[in-house]
């Protein structure tokens, strides 16, 4: 039997999950989520699973809705970084709902109504424009990269330009913004150390044969250059940091070799090293050979 979609639509915002989506269409109909798969499941038409992802159930609700089959596709993970579930642009979602969804190929901003939307409080970023040039940068070259929010390499340039801005930056950003948190106002820095650590040719200085005195003089300057020095700023804490993940990328390419297996780093950046893909085929070639 053939599942009809409800009598009153109800438009699928980009990325929305299906818990979000069957919860307002449900609403916009007059019913609850749990009555429609009920009535459904009594007729055999909905899986008994309680799995919210299982595949009938997806089926069950763009029929409902009358979706499309790409409803409810969007990815659980992207190059070994699990795509968080998050609340949706608050100007986006109809009021007085609200939504959720995976969103893969965008940052923390939504560029139609100029919002920060990380954590409970959505701010208006008008007086901030920094930050929305990130998120232009961020859809221009990370999408592309396959970076996502919440992957531990993201994490890392958060933390590397919390602490290598200085005071003075943070508190005048704080006065553009309504409510300022701690990744807004590092937002722009967080963008632009997140594209260098996923530059292939930075990767491959740093990961080639050259001395260890010109790596570190070249990735202090190019620290420097996100994060300028100033009485009141800690830039080398940045600086560490990010050496500390060289060291890490040199070790971990250094056993792979010794072991021969493939190399795998915690920040899913090797993949953009064309001499770590070098080393990754000729272990794959004598693998085969053997």
């Amino acid at each position: 039997m053939r599942i009809e979609p409800l009598p009153i639509p109800t438009r699928l915002l980009g990325g929305e999950v299906v818990n979000s989506y069957a919860g307002r269409h449900a609403r916009n109909n007059g019913l609850r989520t749990d009555e429609i798969e009920q009535a459904l499941r009594e007729t055999d038409q909905f899986p008994r699973s309680k799995g919210k992802r299982h595949p009938e159930r997806l089926a069950a609700w763009r029929a409902l809705g009358g979706l499309h089959e790409r409803a409810f596709t969007e990815p659980q993970a992207v190059h070994g970084n699990w795509v968080i579930e998050r609340p949706l642009c608050s100007r986006c979602v109809p009021r007085p709902e609200e939504g959720t969804g995976r969103l893969p190929w965008v940052g923390w901003v939504c560029l139609k109504h100029k919002r920060w939307t990380r954590g409970d409080q959505q701010v208006d970023l008008a007086g901030f424009g920094a930050a929305l040039v990130a998120e232009r940068h961020w859809r221009g070259t990370l999408r592309g990269r396959g970076i996502v929010v919440d992957s531990p390499l993201l994490l890392l340039a958060e933390e590397c330009a919390t602490v290598g801005l200085s005071k003075a930056t943070l508190e005048e950003r704080a006065e553009r913004v309504r409510h300022p948190s701690p990744g807004l106002l590092v937002y722009p820095e967080t963008v632009k150390i997140t594209r260098l650590l996923t530059r292939t040719s930075f990767l491959d200085s740093v990961l080639s044969e050259a001395p260890s005195r010109w790596k570190r003089a070249m990735v202090e300057r190019e620290v420097s250059a996100i994060l300028p020095d100033s009485p009141d700023a800690e830039s080398w804490r940045a600086l560490a940091r990010i050496w500390d993940m060289v060291l890490d990328l040199q070790d971990v390419l250094r056993d792979a070799r010794w072991l021969g297996h493939e190399p795998s780093d915690r920040w899913n950046v090797l993949r953009y090293s064309r001499l770590a893909q070098a080393q990754d085929g000729r272990v794959s070639s004598i693998d085969q050979m053997m």
